[in-house]
């Protein structure tokens, strides 16, 4: 293997379980922290050029190059469409980086985020302090470490805003899990409410963005999705937003930009001007979307391929 692949000795790499044809090689310059939790491996890294990076079971989850991408577009649109989204839950995170841009609107009062792995939270909140900016401390935000679907199932409480980032859409598990906590999920919305998820690569062969999407439109009046290119993730990632009640593409972009104004700290990477003109897709993935609406084929067939360390690690 080419030496410039490698950093002090170790070789870091993963399989995208999206894309069992692309390898993606990340090399690995600092090892800050790995440990095991009762439910994956969690790594802390550096890597070279990218800056920390969070990876569960070899999977990466965020780089410190382009994780502000993600997660603007994750988070920041949804806020944007809702008129007054004062309660918002957060299903995962465990990062704290979608609760850090959800806390960035003045006019959310509370923000609740659902993370499984406790483990992941104390670690990230140790180690990532310069991508969270101390948004697990911030009196607006509470962390319960527990399962989302728990959680759905007893809460009380009704919010605008549900962002959820937790369910990868991969085979019949997985999109059955999504669509479990999307029902659940419709049970603790506000009137008004809107639903934010991501779906994984937009683009051939897999479509995966488009298949949640499809999901979605079974549930939901307004559903819509826009695209961004995550370069952690080698390609466009779909975003999705649903709802009852938002008629995403009936909302003027000048509300959008005079919502936007509000925000604290600069917009990066998202751009409120280009909506609703996101939300147009170009005719090959809007065929492909009108076939997953119509055949309702849209659990992905192939079976997902896990992930591994290639090369000696940090013990």
């Amino acid at each position: 293997m080419s030496s410039a692949l490698k950093f002090e000795n170790w070789i870091a790499a993963s399989w995208d379980k999206s894309e069992p044809g692309i390898h993606l090689l990340y090399g690995i310059t600092e090892w800050i922290h790995r440990r095991r939790s009762p439910y994956q491996e969690i790594v802390i890294a550096r890597v070279e050029a990218f800056g920390l990076g969070l990876f569960l079971d070899a999977v990466v989850q965020l780089l410190e190059a382009d994780e502000f991408v993600y997660h603007e577009h994750l988070v920041l649109p949804a806020l944007l469409y809702h008129p007054a989204p004062r309660r918002v839950l957060i299903l995962g995170g465990g990062d704290g980086l979608a609760l850090r841009e959800v806390l960035r609107d003045p006019r959310v009062e509370s923000a609740v985020m659902v993370e499984l792995d406790g483990h992941v939270v104390e670690v990230c909140q140790e180690h990532l302090a310069p991508l969270h900016r101390g948004s697990f401390a911030d009196p607006r935000a509470q962390i319960i470490i527990g399962d989302a679907r728990d959680y759905l199932a007893e809460v009380p409480q009704r919010f605008d805003v549900v962002i959820v980032d937790l369910v990868d859409p991969y085979g019949a598990e997985g999109m059955a899990l999504y669509e479990e906590i999307i029902n659940s999920v419709r049970r603790v919305l506000a009137p008004g409410g809107i639903v934010s998820t991501h779906g994984e690569g937009v683009d051939p062969p897999h479509h995966l963005a488009l298949r949640v999407c499809a999901l979605l439109h079974g549930h939901f009046a307004h559903v819509v999705l826009h695209r961004q290119c995550v370069s952690t993730f080698s390609g466009e990632w779909g975003f999705i937003m649903a709802s009852d009640s938002v008629d995403f593409w009936q909302v003027p972009t000048e509300v959008l930009l005079s919502r936007a104004t509000a925000l604290r700290g600069d917009l990066r990477a998202l751009i409120p001007e280009r909506f609703p003109v996101a939300f147009r897709l170009p005719a090959y993935l809007d065929e492909m979307l009108a076939h997953f609406l119509r055949t309702g084929e849209i659990v992905l067939d192939e079976p997902a391929r896990g992930a591994e360390w290639i090369g000696s690690a940090a013990g």
